[in-house]
């Protein structure tokens, strides 16, 4: 038995498909995922294939291991999911925020310390979040980076604020969230979306509040 069906259930989640939207992507049905998660069947070697190309992940790993976040997001072997193994002494555990938690919490409050972990190489002190950048957060309409792009975030103190004039945030609090570029005037912070919304930040809110620190984005 591979770990072909695992794998299909894991990619969806963490790409936030539906059975239905990742058989579109390949010509199935709904019920040939279903049947593969199941194990009740598995693919054919063409579609694995596909399935190996679009995801850009190697055929074997898709058939013989279980992939991992880091694998899936394409952060590849240098970047270890496993906390106990000796590749992640130098790397900082990341929270990632993604279309498929997205998709979950609905109306519902988002709560970070219950986020998917991975691990990344960032040199920061403090507090970092991992953010995909998908439709399902609004954005400046002159947003400079690409859609499913993962934006680093650290959160805001005292000690970076005067670092923030035209930098790029991000805001969260419960289910009320989005992108925009921090304005400074005086002691005056906001962060705004677009004229019509931005959030003001205050000492007692400063936790909203993040600022970008650094992007990854896939060259293909």
């Amino acid at each position: 038995m591979t770990q072909i069906g695992t794998n299909i259930k894991k990619l969806r989640s963490v790409k936030g498909l539906s059975q239905q939207a990742f058989a579109e992507l390949f010509s199935l049905t709904r019920g040939n995922i279903s049947s593969y998660e199941e194990f009740r069947a598995e693919p054919k070697i063409s579609v694995i294939l596909q399935i190996a190309k679009y995801f850009g992940i190697p055929v074997a790993h898709l058939l013989e291991k279980k992939l991992t976040v880091n694998e899936i997001l394409n952060f590849e072997d240098h970047f270890a999911e496993d906390s106990n193994s000796a590749n992640v002494k130098n790397m900082d555990p990341i929270p990632l925020l993604n279309r498929a938690v997205l998709q979950k919490s609905g109306e519902n409050t988002i709560e970070l310390d219950r986020l998917p972990i991975f691990y990344f190489p960032l040199a920061i002190k403090n507090e970092v979040l991992a953010v995909e950048h998908n439709g399902l957060i609004h954005h400046p309409a002159a947003f400079p980076f690409e859609e499913h792009s993962i934006l680093f975030f650290e959160k805001l103190q005292i000690d970076i604020l005067h670092t923030l004039d035209k930098h790029y945030g991000f805001y969260i609090k419960e289910n009320d969230f989005f992108f925009g570029k921090f304005e400074v005037h005086g002691k005056d912070i906001d962060l705004w979306l677009n004229d019509w919304k931005k959030a003001t930040v205050t000492a007692e809110e400063m936790g909203c509040f993040w600022k970008l620190h650094a992007k990854y984005e896939r060259v293909i």
